[in-house]
C-alpha cells in the first residue's frame, strides 16, 4: 500500500517510469519535470493527460506511438498500477489521455481510507525527524505580569493559530514536534483555550541547568564584547551600528523586564559570526542589518536571551542531534526572530546543528477601517463573531436555539469560523476581516467557511445516525464490507468528482503543505487545508441536495445505497482528518 494513502503520488511515479521505459526517445523530459497532469474538470475526456510536448518528444515517429497504444502488454500492465488505468488514448491535439477504471479506483481508494482512518494522509513517524515550533511573542509580560496589550491583539491570535497549524502539518509529515510558546499571557479569557488549546508558557526546568550553560557560553564566547568594548568597536565602523546598539539598550531596558542595569552589558557580534560562517544574507537569507545584539544587562539575561534559553531547553528535551526549528513570527517581529536564531547559533555553535527556518506571517486588518475597528482586540473579535453566529442560528432555527447544547454548538462554530478567517489567507498576505455589523444579524458571508464545514459534517453524522437507527429497527441490513460493494453503480459525475478531486488527492495535498523547512525562509502553505475543506464542502452540499442517499428498502435499490454510503464515509473521514489539522472537532448534530 502506498505510504499513508498517497496513491496519487505513487501512480504518477509508476506511470512516468513506465512511459520512460517504453518511449522511443528516452530523453523526452528534464529531471524533476512532471509529465502526468491530473485533471479536475471535464473528467469524461480523461482523468490524467500527458501534454503533447512530451508525447511528441517521446514518440517522434507517430507509428511508434500507435504501436505503444495498441499493445496488449501495455493495456494489461496499466491495470496493475496503484490506480488502475482502463483506457489510454491519443487526443486530436496529440496528448495522451488516461482514464481510470472507476469501479476499481472507488474500491481501492475507499478501502485505503477505511483501513487508515484518522491516519489517512499522515506519514508514520519513526522518531528520526524532530521539529521545534517556536512562536515568537508579539509582546512581553511586564513586571506585574500584564502584557502591554493584554495579549489580545488579532496579530498575536493569528500567530498562535498559524503556529499550531504548522505543528499539526509537521506531525502529519512524520515529524515529532515540540512547541514553544514563550511569555504568552497566563491570565486569559476562556476563548483563548477554545481557539488555541490554551496558552501556556514553556515550563522552566530548574534541574536542566540550561540557563547556566547558556550563561557560561556567553561568558566564554569569542563573539562577546562588553558595553565599553562595544562602543570602541563600533566607533571604528559606522554610525548605524552604534545606533543599532542604542536601540537595543533602550528596548532591553524598557520598563517591564524587572531588571536594573547594575553592571556592564554584554553584546554579541553577530555580523562577525555571519561573516566567519559564510551565512547567506539578503532576500533568501538573513537580514543584512544583523550586526550586534545585547544579551546581558547587569549580569542578567535580556528578554532575547531568555528566548534562547527556552529554545535550548526545548532542544535538550527532544534528544536529537539535528531537529528542524521553525520560528513563527509576524512581519514586525521577523528581525527579532532572526536575532534569536543568530544568538542561539553564536552561543551554541556545535550543539545547534539544526535547520533553523523562519515562517513570517502578515498582519490582520479590517476591510473597511473605522474608528471602532482599528483597535479591535481578539476578545472583541470573538464577541462579535459569537453574537453573529447566535443571531444567524436563531434566524434559521428559531426558538429551538437555547440551552447548553446550543451554547456549545454556537461556541464551536464561532471557533471554527475564526480559525478559517485567519488561516484561509496565505500567511504572507494580510488577513482582511469583515468587521461590519449587519443589521440582519447574519454577519459577513466570508466568515462562514468554518461554520459551513461543521454544518456539512453534522449532516453526514445525522445521515449515518439515521441509517444505524433503521438498521436496528430492521428496515435496512448492516452496511456490507467494501469488498462486496458494487461501485459500478455510482453513475453520477459528482460521485466520481468527490472521490477523484478530494478523497484521492487529500494525502498528497497534506504532504505538499510543508514545501521547504531547510532554508532560512520557510515555505509552508498554511492556507491549503482550509481552501480544500471549503471546496469539498461546497461540492458535497451540492451533491447531497440533489441525490437521495437513503433509498427505499427494496432489494434492487440497496446496492447503490451501500455504494453511496461508503463513498460518503470516505468523504466524512477526509473532512474529519482535515479539521483535526486545524484543531477543530466536527459536530455530530446541529
Amino acid at each position: 500500500m502506498a505510504e499513508r494513502g498517497c496513491l496519487l503520488r505513487c501512480f504518477s511515479t509508476e506511470f512516468e517510469d513506465f512511459l520512460q521505459n517504453r518511449a522511443q526517445c528516452k530523453e523526452f523530459r528534464r529531471p524533476g519535470q512532471s509529465v502526468l497532469l491530473k485533471q479536475s474538470t471535464k473528467l469524461r475526456n480523461g482523468d490524467f493527460v500527458v501534454p503533447s510536448v512530451f508525447v511528441k518528444a517521446a514518440f517522434p515517429d507517430r507509428a511508434n506511438l500507435q504501436d505503444f497504444l495498441s499493445s496488449r502488454e501495455v493495456t494489461e500492465s496499466l491495470l496493475d498500477f496503484s490506480l488502475p488505468v482502463q483506457q489510454l488514448s491519443s487526443s486530436d491535439d496529440s496528448r495522451l489521455c488516461l482514464k481510470l477504471s472507476q469501479p476499481l479506483t472507488f474500491h481501492k481508494v475507499l478501502f485505503t481510507v477505511d483501513k487508515l482512518k484518522s491516519n489517512y494522509g499522515c506519514l508514520q513517524s519513526n522518531g528520526d525527524k524532530v521539529a521545534v515550533v517556536n512562536l515568537v511573542p508579539q509582546n512581553y509580560k511586564t513586571s506585574d505580569g500584564d502584557n502591554n496589550d493584554g495579549g489580545q491583539s488579532l496579530v498575536q491570535l493569528r500567530g498562535v493559530l498559524i503556529a499550531s497549524h504548522v505543528a499539526a502539518l509537521l506531525k502529519a509529515g512524520g515529524f515529532v514536534v515540540q512547541e514553544v510558546r514563550l511569555n504568552l499571557q497566563e491570565q486569559h479569557e476562556e476563548f483563548w483555550d477554545i481557539l488555541c488549546d490554551g496558552l501556556h508558557s514553556l515550563a522552566a526546568d530548574s534541574d536542566s541547568g540550561t540557563q547556566e550553560k547558556i550563561l557560561q557560553a556567553t561568558a566564554e564566547s569569542r563573539y562577546k564584547i562588553t558595553n565599553i568594548e562595544c562602543r570602541r568597536h563600533l566607533s571604528s565602523n559606522d554610525n548605524e551600528d552604534a545606533k543599532d546598539v542604542e536601540r537595543q539598550d533602550k528596548g532591553d531596558n524598557a520598563s517591564g523586564n524587572g531588571m536594573t542595569k547594575t553592571g556592564e552589558s554584554v553584546t554579541l557580534d553577530l555580523k562577525k559570526f555571519i561573516k566567519e560562517n559564510s551565512l547567506q544574507t539578503g532576500k533568501e537569507g538573513y537580514d543584512p542589518n544583523l550586526k550586534t545584539v545585547t544579551v546581558l544587562e547587569g549580569n542578567q539575561p535580556t528578554r532575547l536571551l531568555e528566548e534562547v534559553i527556552s529554545l535550548q531547553r526545548a532542544l535538550d528535551s527532544v534528544n536529537t542531534k539535528a531537529p528542524v526549528v521553525v520560528h513563527v513570527a509576524s512581519h514586525g517581529r521577523s528581525f527579532h526572530s532572526q536575532q534569536v536564531d543568530m544568538t542561539w547559533r553564536t552561543l551554541t555553535p556545535h550543539k545547534v546543528a539544526t535547520s533553523q527556518t523562519h515562517l513570517v506571517y502578515n498582519s490582520v486588518a479590517a476591510r473597511k477601517s473605522t474608528s471602532t475597528t482599528e483597535q479591535l482586540t481578539a476578545q472583541d473579535f470573538w464577541r462579535l463573531r459569537h453574537a453573529q453566529m447566535r443571531e444567524a442560528s436563531v434566524l434559521k432555527y428559531g426558538d429551538a436555539v437555547q440551552g447548553a447544547g446550543w451554547d456549545a454548538t454556537i461556541t464551536a462554530m464561532t471557533a471554527a469560523a475564526i480559525k478559517f478567517e485567519l488561516l484561509f489567507t496565505s500567511c504572507q498576505n494580510i488577513a482582511k476581516l469583515d468587521l461590519s455589523i449587519k443589521e440582519s444579524g447574519e454577519g459577513p458571508q466570508d466568515n462562514k467557511g468554518g461554520a459551513f464545514i461543521l454544518y456539512n459534517c453534522a449532516r453526514l453524522a445525522t445521515l449515518f445516525k439515521h441509517y444505524q437507527e433503521d438498521v436496528q429497527a430492521g428496515v435496512y441490513p448492516d452496511l456490507p464490507d467494501i469488498g462486496s460493494v458494487d461501485f459500478s453503480l455510482l453513475k453520477e459525475e459528482e460521485e466520481w468528482e468527490l472521490l477523484f478531486n478530494y478523497i484521492l488527492p487529500y494525502p498528497d495535498l497534506v504532504q505538499g503543505t510543508v514545501v521547504d523547512v531547510n532554508k532560512t525562509r520557510a515555505k509552508i502553505l498554511t492556507h491549503q487545508v482550509c481552501s480544500f475543506l471549503i471546496a469539498l464542502s461546497r461540492d458535497l452540499s451540492s451533491y447531497y441536495r440533489r441525490v437521495r442517499v437513503l433509498l427505499e428498502p427494496r432489494a434492487h435499490l440497496l446496492p447503490v445505497m451501500f455504494a453511496r454510503l461508503h463513498l460518503l464515509k470516505g468523504v466524512q473521514q477526509v473532512m474529519h482528518n482535515g479539521l483535526s489539522l486545524l484543531g477543530i472537532q466536527p459536530l455530530a448534530q446541529m
